[in-house]
C-alpha cells in the first residue's frame, strides 16, 4: 500500500492532467480496427473445434457409463438383497395369513388395517428402486432391511394384541356361559 501511495505521488502530475498520453488515439484506433476486422481466424476454429470434440466426448462417456452402471446395477441388487428379500417376504407374508385368520366383528376394521400394512410397501419400493440406482450404498440396503424389521416388528404387535382380545374375549365367553 505505500509503495503505491510512493507511485501515485510520483506520477501526479501526469495522472492529474486532463489530456491522455501522447500516442493513445493512435493505440485506440488500432485496437478498434482489431475489433472491427470480423474474419474468422484458423486458431478460432480449432478452438472451437476441440471444446465441440471434447463436450461429445465427455457425453458419450457419461452415457455410456449411465448404460452400464444400470445393467451392473440390476446385477448386483438382487445378489445383494436376494436372501433378505425372501425371507422377510415370506415372514411378512405369514403373518399377513395370521391376520386374515383372525375373525373381526367388523370386517371393514379388518380391510383398513390390511390397507396400512399395504402402505408400507410403497416406502419398501422407493428403497428398492434407490437401491438399484445406487447399489454400492450400504445406507439404503441397511434401511431396507430396518424397513422390514419394524414391519415385522409392527405385524408382531398386531397379532400379539389380537390374540389378547381373542383370549379375553373367550374368557368372557366361558364366564357368561358357567
Amino acid at each position: 500500500m505505500i509503495e503505491l501511495e510512493k507511485h501515485i505521488r510520483e506520477q501526479r502530475l501526469l495522472l492529474d492532467s486532463d489530456s491522455p498520453r501522447e500516442g493513445h488515439e493512435k493505440r485506440f484506433m488500432q485496437k478498434l480496427e482489431r475489433q472491427h476486422d470480423n474474419r474468422i481466424k484458423p486458431r478460432h476454429i480449432l478452438q472451437i473445434a476441440a471444446s465441440v470434440a471434447i463436450i461429445l466426448a465427455s457425453a458419450f462417456v457419461i452415457i455410456s457409463r449411465e448404460k452400464s452402471g444400470g445393467k451392473v446395477a440390476r446385477a448386483e441388487v438382487p445378489e445383494k438383497i436376494m436372501e433378505a428379500n425372501i425371507y422377510y417376504t415370506s415372514q411378512i407374508n405369514d403373518r399377513v395369513e395370521q391376520i386374515n385368520d383372525f375373525s373381526f366383528e367388523n370386517e371393514e376394521e379388518k380391510t383398513v388395517l390390511l390397507h396400512e400394512l399395504k402402505e408400507h410397501d410403497i416406502y419398501q419400493q422407493q428403497l428398492i428402486s434407490d437401491l438399484k440406482a445406487s447399489p454400492e450404498d450400504d445406507r439404503i440396503l441397511n434401511a431396507l432391511i430396518r424397513h422390514y424389521q419394524i414391519k415385522l416388528e409392527v405385524m408382531d404387535q398386531i397379532i400379539y394384541q389380537l390374540n389378547q382380545y381373542r383370549t379375553e374375549t373367550s374368557k368372557i365367553q366361558d364366564n357368561e356361559s358357567v
